[in-house]
């Protein structure tokens, strides 16, 4: 069984993980980027930005990519309100298809279940009235 994947395998093997890192590039954007062992934590949290793994309490939490990117995204500007259009063009794109921004908030929702002790009651991801969100750092 063979799998045509369009191109030929290359012989030398830079050149095949090249190819893989500018397929993932294209599918996951910013996500394939390598992050030199960059880690985020709080709590009981830790982003592991080389690894594009989210831990809690040791467990690992499993997110989607774009959740990955909305919590890589605020985490890595503590403290910093960002409206939900800004959010939209950082984490989805320029070109996006989305109708509402309250999509952000059905993610932001999604980020306070895995990893908010209380998701009613959040302490990292904050809501910022009229604004959208931020991560704070000190709750």
């Amino acid at each position: 069984m063979s799998i045509n994947i369009g191109w030929r395998l290359p012989s030398n093997l830079r050149e095949l993980i090249a190819r893989i890192r500018a397929l993932l590039r294209r599918a996951y954007g910013e996500l394939a980027q390598i992050s030199k062992g960059e880690k985020i934590t709080f709590a009981d949290v830790e982003i592991d930005l080389e690894q594009l793994r989210v831990t809690r309490g040791g467990k690992v939490v499993y997110l989607t990519p774009t959740e990955f990117r909305l919590l890589r995204y605020l985490a890595s500007r503590p403290d910093r309100p960002t409206s939900r259009e800004l959010l939209i063009e950082a984490v989805w794109g320029y070109a996006s298809d989305i109708g509402s921004d309250r999509t952000v908030d059905v993610h932001i929702r999604h980020l306070r279940q895995k990893l908010e002790a209380d998701p009613a009651d959040p302490r990292w991801l904050v809501t910022v009235r009229g604004v959208g969100y931020k991560f704070h750092t000190n709750p």
